[in-house]
């Protein structure tokens, strides 16, 4: 499946892609898939035990990694003619950036912004941290698959350290911090409450970034004011930020 781009569109995908492709074997099935769907299915929905539910909680801006508004820049490679060597560089830089969250590794490629058929660099302000809050639900008939699961999710998929997520539109490696998960066996009410659901239910956080502003190109500009003769150039960058609404 291409990987889907936009913000929790990208997100949503990744964990999807994180928790499938688990398999389970019983006396009666040398191999069983466990099946994963964005929240509990509904009737028309074919359920086979056992599964796996995903829905996103909540959104919280991490204050804690929000730094102080500032740019950020990228240099598109190619200098403007009569420029010092050097002058023309990101590498290196803290406020360097590669990315745009969620759809693009290389935010050099992006067009359509003001200034991109001809700027040398593309800038915007620090994009704006926050927090997804997931809860990722195990739904199992028999207890050994519970246990199976929950031994797999703890120490292959999200272990309590060290848990990430990777993004696929933007190639990157998120932090996924396992903050709870608790034990919520019930009866299943579909079946006469005469058959018990064995569940585990984990809290998960997945960092994640949206845009403070639009991208826009920095580029060089003819000087005619500041006592500078019509016509002559200078080394300054005109920028006009363009500030989501």
């Amino acid at each position: 499946m291409p990987d889907r781009t936009g913000f929790l569109l990208a997100e949503d995908q990744a964990l999807k892609t994180k928790f499938s492709g688990i398999q389970l074997s019983d006396d009666r099935d040398a191999t069983r898939d466990v099946q994963v769907f964005f929240r509990y299915p509904e009737g028309e929905t074919e359920k086979k035990y056992p599964f796996i539910t995903i829905e996103l909680l909540d959104i919280n801006h991490a204050t804690n990694r929000q730094h102080s508004d500032s740019m950020i820049y990228a240099f598109r490679g190619t200098a403007p003619a009569g420029q010092p060597s050097g002058h023309y560089a990101t590498a290196g830089s803290a406020k360097s950036f590669t990315y745009w969250p969620d759809t693009t590794d290389d935010v050099t490629t992006l067009s359509g912004f003001s200034g991109s058929s001809s700027s040398p660099f593309v800038s915007a302000m620090e994009h704006v941290p926050v927090d997804l809050l997931y809860q990722v639900t195990t739904f199992t008939r028999s207890a050994i698959h519970d246990r199976y699961l929950q031994a797999h999710i703890l120490t292959k998929v999200a272990p309590f350290r060290r848990g990430y997520l990777s993004i696929g539109a933007d190639s990157t490696d998120r932090h996924m911090d396992l903050l709870d998960w608790r034990g919520a066996d019930m009866l299943d009410e579909e079946a006469g409450f005469k058959k018990r659901t064995f569940r585990k239910v984990y809290t998960l956080s997945v960092t994640s970034e949206i845009p403070a502003t639009n991208l826009v190109g920095l580029y060089q500009v003819a000087r005619t004011s500041e006592g500078y003769a019509a016509g002559s150039t200078t080394f300054k960058d005109k920028i006009t930020m363009d500030v989501l609404s």
